[in-house]
């Protein structure tokens, strides 16, 4: 474990997928262990399981990195499904091809924080609450403007339609977060002789995945 600074960071936004992969069964353990027949996926590729996906709902829509991979199973790495619901079926969708968001100087993850709800009685004297649902968490990146950029055109394209895109980034020791979420639309900021700046904000689905090197 160690402190990040930063630099030599990689965001990239997925920009092709390939053909869904039919899973059939997902373990409730730590990792869960999918199985999906002849599968064919490399170690550490990122995917999306569909959205349903019946039966473990959590999982549905969220961002995962393939693990020891066999030839009819992969592990979800990082990612206790012990708790889950009992998996029916899904798909799981695999990155094919990256694009870089070159111009991106800097981001930030938000923790999610919970909400929280009233169950003060008649007979307290002080308020009583419990924690809700965790908020949906957020990502924002600050960068450079430059709208040309390919991974800027593909976020400006998924908010047009408020889809969603899969996001990696590689940190310099090689650690990494994913995650899969709905862009905002890119702004733009510009001062008299000053380097245009953009801000962009995601809503994930589901989690970040923290994922070691």
């Amino acid at each position: 474990m160690s402190t990040q600074t930063g630099r030599n960071v990689r965001i990239e936004v997925a920009a092709t997928y390939s053909t869904p992969k039919v899973v059939t069964a997902v373990t409730k353990a730590s990792p869960g262990v999918a199985t999906s027949t002849s599968h064919a996926m490399a170690d550490a590729t990122i995917g999306y399981f569909d959205d349903p996906t019946a039966g473990m709902d959590e999982i549905a829509g969220g961002a995962y990195s393939v693990d020891a991979p066999a030839t009819n199973t992969f592990n979800l790495e990082g990612e206790d499904t012990t708790t889950f619901g009992t998996f029916t079926s899904g798909n799981f969708v695999p990155v094919a091809t990256w694009a870089t968001l070159s111009v991106a100087t800097g981001y930030s993850i938000d923790g999610g924080a919970a909400d929280t709800i009233d169950t003060t009685r008649l007979l307290d004297r002080i308020k009583q609450q419990e924690m809700g649902l965790l908020a949906a968490q957020t990502v924002n990146v600050d960068g450079f403007s430059d709208a040309q950029n390919a991974a800027v055109a593909l976020l400006r394209a998924a908010a047009l339609v408020a889809g969603y895109v899969v996001v990696r980034m590689t940190l310099s020791n090689g650690e990494r977060r994913i995650f899969r979420g709905q862009p905002s639309l890119p702004g733009e900021q510009m001062a008299v002789g000053q380097k245009a700046t953009a801000t962009l904000q995601f809503t994930v689905k589901g989690k970040v995945g923290m994922l070691p090197a």
